[in-house]
């Protein structure tokens, strides 16, 4: 068989299903295979939009998304968002092509050493040289993706390896086995939390990860011991929880209402350190702490880690939660969190009343089982520190390489991945505008999303963080283009907001409507 039919059939034996990307010239054979395939090629407008969506794919669903361009520039182009998943620690696996082996070797024409490029955002890195080896390589590739740590591979195909013939098959599958954390290691971990006056729980993104909510949540409730989230583990608990001491990241808060410096042991379950620095929360290195995770955590002066307990999460925070006695008292805990409930309804913060009230529409409006993807930029501290999700693991906000543009991509493979599912995209005009060509992609596919946009024509968080530098924001300022002329133009229902009641009606309609609703909020 020809060898991109060989190719096909290792990602049919992946259970691939969808492939997001733009084909070229060096890759005209796999997509031929692909289109006598079961797999779904979704054309975008952008690799980088491409790798986005395989992002989201990653992170909905804990298979990885695949994203494909072609050699030189189309290659360059899918970086951006395979470090995104990379460094967030979700599966994907990106397909690119190359020119002939016969020229690889020499400057010619959109060559360029794409292995060299994906070195430090990958986990598995490699070029098919040989049509044999594509079987072994695909193989490696998504089982590295799928591996903890997750991450990122790409798998390089030259123009003439593709068209040869081959005679070979797929690998088999072998699901990832499955590691449980030793039960002494357990019981050190009880005895540490039992010993402690105040402990908390830093609850981070690995617990979504690894599907563990419904674990970590009857751990915090059997314990009695409170919890915070990081921006991308928000929703383990409801917000009405007694235990809910809500979302850490960004500038702390002022002294009375911060908790991670009250406590004498944070229990980090599934805290990745790209979450939130530790030298934030733990500047003097003072408050031991105990890391519950599926991998060791990276060495830092600033988490200072008493005992590991590294295997399934599912398994080791029931098993822990047996052995811990429970509390019935939160003690000084509990009068941060009146505190801090008196915070979110404080409107009157300079710049902070119509993005609080828009957070509260949304906490109001929203269906539970809506999907809320945020986009990088102020509006991501809003959505992260003031909208609060029925369900945990349905809020996407992207705090580890945080790239800017994310958001309406993800939107559109959310859509496509979960179609009976509301799906609303959170975006500042900056980020927006940086893949609004994927309007058409949306259009094209029939997906029915909801995009807010907050149009203050400036990129605000880097104004705010020169201003607290004691600097005049500068460099920061835009003009935009008419939001309904541009709605319009990609075929999208327009909405105009200025007030919290005018988002109101126009969340409530967009949910009610199909296709793609734009709304802009005039800041």
């Amino acid at each position: 068989m020809k060898a991109s039919d060989l190719f096909v059939k290792c990602l049919e034996n992946e259970k691939v299903d969808y492939i997001f990307g733009i084909p070229g010239e060096e890759n005209v054979d796999l997509i031929d295979s692909l289109n006598n395939s079961g797999i779904k090629f979704i054309l975008t407008r952008h690799e980088q939009g491409a790798a986005f969506m395989a992002d989201i794919y990653g992170r909905i669903t804990g298979r990885p998304g695949v994203c494909l361009s072609t050699l030189g520039p189309g290659a360059t182009n899918l970086v951006t968002g395979v470090a995104n998943a990379h460094l967030d620690k979700i599966p994907l696996v990106a397909i690119t092509a190359q020119a002939n082996t016969e020229r690889i070797h020499k400057e010619s024409h959109q060559n360029i050493d794409t292995i060299a490029l994906f070195s430090g955002i990958t986990k598995y890195n490699k070029a098919v040289l040989r049509s044999g080896t594509i079987p072994e390589i695909v193989r490696k590739g998504f089982r590295f993706a799928s591996l903890e740590v997750q991450g990122a591979s790409h798998i390089q195909l030259p123009e003439d390896v593709g068209s040869e013939q081959v005679d070979a098959k797929p690998l088999k599958v072998i699901k990832p086995p499955v590691e449980y954390a030793l039960i002494d290691n357990i019981r050190s971990a009880a005895d540490l939390i039992n010993s402690a006056e105040n402990p908390l729980i830093l609850a981070g993104n690995g617990i979504i990860r690894s599907s563990s909510i419904q674990a970590v949540s009857d751990f915090i409730h059997r314990t009695g011991i409170p919890v915070v989230n990081t921006f991308m583990a928000k929703g383990i608990i409801p917000f009405h929880d007694g235990l809910n001491l809500f979302s850490v990241g960004y500038r702390p808060y002022s002294d009375e209402l911060r908790v991670l410096n009250k406590s004498d042991l944070v229990i980090a379950i599934g805290f990745d350190l790209v979450e939130y620095d530790p030298a934030v929360w733990n500047r003097n290195s003072e408050i031991p702490v105990l890391n519950i995770h599926t991998y060791p955590t990276e060495s830092d002066s600033h988490l200072p880690v008493t005992t590991e307990v590294i295997g399934d999460i599912n398994h080791s925070v029931r098993n822990l939660s047996e052995m811990v006695s429970p509390r019935s008292d939160t003690g000084i805990f509990e009068g941060v969190r009146k505190k801090r409930l008196v915070e979110f309804t404080d409107y009157d913060r300079n710049g902070e009343e119509l993005p609080r009230k828009i957070m509260k529409v949304l906490t109001d409006e929203l269906p539970p089982e809506t999907w809320v993807i945020s986009d990088v930029g102020m509006h991501k501290v809003w959505v992260s520190r003031w909208y609060q999700p029925e369900i945990g693991g349905r809020t996407i906000i992207y705090n580890g390489f945080a790239s800017m543009g994310a958001s309406l991509p993800a939107a559109i493979a959310c859509s496509i991945i979960r179609k009976n599912d509301p799906v609303v995209a959170i975006s500042g005009d900056g980020g927006f505008l940086m893949n609004v060509q994927e309007l058409e992609t949306a259009k094209r596919m029939g997906v029915d999303i909801t995009v807010t946009v907050f149009n203050d024509r400036t990129l605000t968080l880097i104004a705010e963080e020169q201003k607290d530098k004691g600097l005049k924001p500068s460099n920061v300022y835009f003009t935009n283009p008419d939001f309904s002329l541009l709605a319009k133009s990609f075929g999208a229902t327009y909405h105009y907001s200025d007030s919290a009641s005018s988002y109101r009606d126009a969340l409530k309609e967009s949910i009610r409507s199909s296709g793609v609703n734009l709304i802009e909020i005039k800041m």
